[in-house]
């Protein structure tokens, strides 16, 4: 079979999606639990979900900013290697952002 030539499977679609989901917030947690743990006496879903807490004015907001930023680069290597496509890559990352916008 020629690499153009896939098969739609929505089973695989959805099963891709999940698993970014889980690995990006999973990459957030470990990146917000070195950076921003150390900074605060205790840590909080805020730090994921709240838009407040990114802010250029202390310390721990730019720690926050970086979690995000490094979980995104983590994010496009979980990418290269579950959908391996690079003509998906643009819809499985607007998805992920669009279910974080969501959620």
């Amino acid at each position: 079979m020629f690499y153009g030539a896939v098969v739609w499977d929505p089973w695989l679609i959805v099963t891709q999606i999940v698993c970014l989901q889980c690995l990006y917030y999973l990459t957030l947690g470990v990146f917000m639990a070195i950076l921003v743990g150390t900074r605060v006496s205790r840590m909080s879903l805020v730090y994921f979900f709240d838009y407040a807490t990114l802010t250029f004015s202390t310390v721990t907001g730019w720690c926050v900013i970086a979690s995000f930023l490094l979980s995104a680069l983590a994010g496009a290597g979980c990418m290269l290697y579950l959908i391996e496509r690079a003509k998906k890559c643009l819809d499985f990352s607007a998805t992920l952002y669009i279910i974080h916008l969501f959620i």
